[in-house]
């Protein structure tokens, strides 16, 4: 009878340690202001590396060709101020990111998620609600 009581108490024990255990159930949030570290490959993402050194870029003669043939003035051209970099540059390019939910006041179901990078002042929503794609 002893020997029973013991075993139901290192069981109950058993159970409230496994289910202490197990992880909260939670949603992300990446709310807030984000801003770039810089901490990997440093040369190439702040001042860059030096002009016309295409070490390591696995290129031929014509790509090499296109490539010094770039000139920085063309970003002062009206038509190409407004061009903006494609979207995996962005993320790692000088920027700051906010970042926000937008809640239904009633159900604070999440409506959308906001963001807002400040390279070319771009704004971006992720809608979360179920609605269908724009044509």
């Amino acid at each position: 009878m002893r020997r029973a009581s013991w075993s139901k108490i290192i069981l109950s024990i058993l159970i409230l340690i496994a289910l202490g255990c197990v992880p909260a159930f939670a949603q992300v949030d990446l709310s807030g202001a984000w801003n770039p570290r810089y901490h990997e490959d440093q040369p190439e993402r702040i001042p860059g590396p030096e002009l016309a050194d295409f070490l390591g870029l696995p290129i031929n003669e014509d790509a090499r060709q296109w490539a010094l043939s770039w000139d920085p003035s063309r970003l002062t051209v009206p038509e190409h101020q407004c061009q903006v970099h494609t979207v995996a540059y962005i993320y790692r390019g000088p920027l700051q990111v906010r970042i926000w939910e937008e809640r239904d006041p009633e159900t604070q179901q999440v409506i959308a998620i906001k963001q807002y990078i400040s390279t070319y002042e771009q704004n971006r929503t992720i809608w979360m609600d179920g609605r269908p794609h724009p044509p």
